[in-house]
């Protein structure tokens, strides 16, 4: 979804011959070509949030809770972005209860467990505590694009990619309305779990810690556990896709067609700023 949003965001308005808004499809389509052609995977899956609330929204009310209702002319294109997905035999995985997040985990994990390299396309620096040797992130925009691997990790967020949960606690993720350790920032997260670890470590040896960031610790200690559970990507969902499923197969070309002239996509559209854009290829892989 934050692809969809990013297309919305960033591709001027264009509509169908209907009138259908379709800059968010039209966007998705491009990120999703260049990442195929980039990268040339041999399974895929794009994955979606579900409709019904998640576990994290009962363990915490206040969950994503600052984040303003979807447009609705982008709501209205969330039904044409999965067709487009389909028709180009994705295979588009969601389920209830579960946030796209928690699915992308149990695909990564399940491929590297039977020897993929894995990519995660991603802007969400959650999903950076799943990063080892089999898995990395892959951040892909419309023109940009970088690989996260462990080092990378490291670099942008001073923590190795298996503190991130800790590192998360502590700071908190404004993005999903999750707090942290009130008075904890990133330096300071970053010399505590450097220099015990972990944080249950830190609490180990909270006595050693300096006087003020200890007593805000203290202070936090109830709120650990519920903060790990919000913060964790669950790679349990019970998803029923095999790995072959996902294998990339072709096009359905009749099925593309089909929706590009619904759609209306063609090269050189002008939105409503009267800016021209460029066309998705016929043909994805």
């Amino acid at each position: 979804m934050a692809y969809v949003y990013r297309a919305f965001y960033a591709i001027p308005y264009m509509a169908s011959p209907s009138g259908l808004p379709t800059n968010a499809t039209y966007g998705f389509v491009r990120m999703l070509q260049r990442m195929v052609t980039e990268t040339v995977p041999e399974y895929m899956a794009v994955a979606f949030d579900a409709k019904e609330p998640t576990f994290r929204h009962v363990e915490y009310t206040e969950y994503k809770a600052q984040r303003p209702p979807m447009p609705a002319e982008l709501a209205e294109q969330l039904p044409w972005v999965r067709e487009y997905v389909r028709a180009l035999n994705v295979a588009c995985v969601e389920y209830p209860g579960y946030e796209a997040d928690d699915v992308i985990a149990t695909l990564a994990q399940r491929g590297a467990k039977e020897g993929c390299q894995v990519l995660i396309a991603t802007s969400d620096k959650d999903l950076c505590q799943l990063v080892s040797p089999q898995i990395a992130i892959l951040r892909s925009g419309l023109q940009e694009s970088e690989v996260l691997d462990a080092r990378a990790v490291r670099e942008k967020f001073g923590v190795e990619p298996e503190q991130m949960v800790d590192y998360l606690i502590l700071v908190g993720d404004s993005s999903d309305n999750v707090p942290g350790v009130p008075g904890i920032g990133p330096k300071t997260a970053q010399a505590l779990l450097r220099e015990y670890g972990t944080l249950e470590n830190v609490y180990a040896h909270l006595e050693e810690v300096k006087a003020g960031i200890r007593e805000k610790l203290r202070a936090a200690k109830g709120e650990i556990a519920r903060l790990r559970t919000l913060l964790t990507v669950h790679s349990d969902v019970p998803i029923k896709e095999t790995l072959e499923e996902l294998r990339v197969r072709a096009a359905d070309e009749g099925a593309v067609g089909r929706l590009r002239a619904f759609l209306g996509f063609g090269r050189g559209r002008a939105g409503r700023a009267g800016v021209e854009q460029e066309e998705p290829q016929a043909e994805l892989f």
